[in-house]
């Protein structure tokens, strides 16, 4: 009579639930299910909008410098300007469409970067793999061209709303639908190239290097010191490799801005000269500033995005645990 086999207790408690229905496909630990997929895109949503939206103020000063002179451009100086001149309900102009633009960005950003890693056969616990980091940046990358895409025209939105107080006087909806009559498809392919160029270095570097260093520092110490180190290093490392994106966005919208009468004057290149840019492109723009232009600023904005990259990072990791473990 044939010896029967059984199975280790673990294996039996492992697999006696039933699996998951609609899997598409099944990573190391987790399986990829509709269910799994839509808590990765509200997790990411959810991260966004809050790590964005702590530092809506921020950008409202960020556009208002941009489009408009003032006599003492700090920080603070510019905040008690735009208080006296417009109320200090106008530090938070532009929120819905950061709530909108953000949430969704989020949800397609990370959502699709799991669903990609998936796809790709990508092991987030894979030593030694050569290729890993190479896959993790494509998927980030690809995810993130979908996310830019659905975050430009809300991005438009915010700058418009932020930089001319009538043309939001009615709410979010009123300049959602003069932005669609006034712009259209057309302004938004036009505007995709600058927003990729920022967006798509930030989260291919941002979402890349916090999984690769997870795995690297994992023997640190804690399991919440080392993804909080991660999400530190992370944060660095997208800052520096999205600044001459960021650059190109704010020199680019604000020759738009100018072009429509909001100032005058041309950009400074980053070597003191002013000269007009309203008939540059993309690529003029960067070669004409060169690497030292394009790295204009970034020792101030290292802060400002690594404290975004870290709260979201570590916000995204916490609302997955929890929509997962249910």
């Amino acid at each position: 009579m044939p010896s029967v086999v059984r199975a280790p207790a673990s294996a039996l408690v492992r697999y006696s639930s039933p699996r998951p229905k609609f899997t598409l496909c099944r990573a190391s630990d987790v399986p990829l299910t509709l269910v799994t997929a839509s808590s990765y895109a509200l997790a990411g949503g959810v991260c966004c909008f809050i790590s964005h939206a702590l530092a809506v103020p921020l950008d409202v000063i960020k556009t208002r410098l941009q489009v408009q002179k003032f006599k003492d451009t700090s920080v603070i100086a510019v905040a008690q300007a735009i208080v006296r001149e417009d109320g200090i309900l106008a530090l938070v102009d532009g929120w819905e469409s950061t709530f909108f633009g953000y949430f969704i960005q989020g949800a397609c950003k990370y959502g699709f970067f799991e669903v990609f890693k998936v796809l790709a056969a990508v092991d987030a616990g894979a030593p030694g793999d050569s290729h890993r980091l190479i896959t993790l940046l494509t998927c980030a990358a690809s995810a993130e061209v979908i996310g830019s895409a659905f975050l430009t025209p809300l991005e438009q939105i915010r700058i418009k709303t932020v930089s001319d107080a009538t043309y939001a006087s009615e709410g979010f909806s009123e300049a959602a639908l003069k932005f669609a009559r006034e712009e259209g498809l057309d302004g938004i392919i036009e505007s995709l190239p600058v927003t990729y160029a920022k967006m798509i270095p930030y989260t291919a570097v941002q979402l890349a290097s916090f999984e690769v260093l997870k795995v690297s520092l994992a023997d640190v110490g804690d399991a919440g010191v080392v993804k909080a180190l991660s999400a530190v290093l992370a944060g660095i490392a997208a800052s520096l490799a999205s600044q001459p994106g960021d650059t190109l966005l704010s020199v680019m919208n604000g020759s738009r801005n100018r072009a429509n009468g909001v100032a005058a004057g041309g950009v400074d290149d980053g070597r003191g000269a002013s000269k007009p840019i309203l008939s540059e492109n993309v690529v003029e723009v960067a070669a004409r500033l060169g690497p030292s232009g394009l790295m204009t600023g970034w020792n101030a904005r290292l802060i400002h995005v690594t404290t975004i990259v870290v709260v979201q990072l570590l916000v995204y990791d916490s609302i997955k645990s929890v929509l997962l473990a249910h």
